[in-house]
């Protein structure tokens, strides 16, 4: 990796939940997101998948011209997300409602992406509509040396296949680091009713962790993921088990910069003019130490500009969805992107 040097001067905003940084001192950054992309789908009718309403006869009429279109749509997104704090952008990028790695490939590859020669992790799970978790990466900040998809069954029917959790392992710039990509059960049929299936994730989710962190103590996990859960409720924070100011972490438990955000109104989706931060990246607590000898959390960002507002109609300041309803809209996401910036100090030899 290309040795980059930043200032705290660069500009990054310092919140009550970031991790200050010591002005006398430089440091690396990197940029870990994710995106909840809305239905990400080629165009071609999958026989395994119920992907047909994403085909050029289907209801949504998603032909060649609006897939490349969302392509476009979400590339200008990502190529933007995080460049205030690292040039470089994105170090590693977890999507979800992701057909098959081919349409990941076509955006990596787009053009306002391809020079930043993308990665990609991506495993076919059991979901019926045939979406899954995807892991993107720059390989001059991170290697994989291990990816695992676990599987979730749902209590309320385990018959009904759902999404994989997807577990990317390797070396992050010199910190061994494994990031577990999640995309829950959704609220179908009410928050309580589904709670069983989004606690039957979160424990699996936990599992994973505890058994890289048993394997390796230095080893670092960042949760990230769309998981249909808002910080306060229960299968995060306390089947995850998350604690809310990094100045107090709490034994066994992971530290949650999205709370703050979520209990100042801030959210990732919104309906009925109620909003949720179901999206969110949580930490193990040797990201949150304070030291930054090593990669650590320091601030975390809701990508939320004006452009990637709906302007108009009843959803005017919502996300600005590909589709509203059955309509059309040519727009981004019906959810905004996360992320956080992570720092560890530039030894002093470093500087000379």
């Amino acid at each position: 990796m290309k040795k980059i040097v930043f200032f705290i001067s660069l500009g990054i905003s310092i919140s009550a939940i970031a991790q200050k940084l010591d002005k006398n001192k430089n440091y690396n950054l990197a940029i870990i997101g994710f995106w909840n992309v809305e239905n990400l789908y080629d165009t071609l009718n999958d026989q395994l998948k119920d992907d047909d309403e994403f085909t050029p006869d289907g209801k949504n009429a998603w032909v060649g011209k609006r897939y490349w279109t969302k392509i476009d749509r979400l590339s200008e997104v990502i190529s933007k997300m995080g460049t205030d704090a690292n040039p470089d952008g994105l170090a590693i990028l977890g999507l979800c409602e992701i057909e098959n790695k081919s349409v990941v490939q076509d955006l990596v590859n787009s053009k306002r992406l391809k020079s930043r020669n993308y990665q990609i992790v991506h495993i076919e799970g059991p979901d019926k509509r045939g979406v899954d978790p995807s892991f993107v990466y720059n390989p001059n900040y991170f290697k994989v040396t291990k990816s695992v998809s676990y599987r979730v069954v749902l209590p309320t029917d385990s018959t009904h296949p759902t999404r994989d959790i997807l577990a990317v392992s390797g070396n992050f710039y010199g910190d061994p680091l494994t990031v577990l990509v999640n995309h829950w059960p959704s609220r179908r049929g009410g928050e309580e009713a589904s709670r069983p299936n989004r606690n039957a994730a979160a424990l699996v989710a936990r599992r994973i962790a505890d058994s890289v962190m048993k394997n390796n103590p230095n080893a670092k996990v960042v949760f990230m993921g769309d998981f249909n859960d808002d910080p306060v409720n229960v299968c995060i924070k306390d089947n995850i088990g998350t604690y809310n100011d990094y100045k107090k972490p709490e034994p066994n438990k992971f530290f949650n910069p999205m709370y703050k955000p979520f209990k100042e109104g801030t959210g990732t989706l919104a309906w009925q003019d109620s909003w949720n931060l179901f999206d969110q990246i949580i930490v193990s607590p040797n990201c949150a130490k304070g030291d930054f000898k090593t990669w650590e959390y320091h601030d975390v960002r809701i990508f939320n500009k004006p452009f990637l507002r709906s302007d108009f109609g009843n959803f005017k300041g919502y996300p600005f969805r590909t589709f509203s309803g059955s309509q059309y809209t040519a727009g981004y996401s019906d959810h905004f992107p996360v992320f956080i910036v992570m720092a560890r100090e530039v030894p002093k030899m470093a500087n000379k």
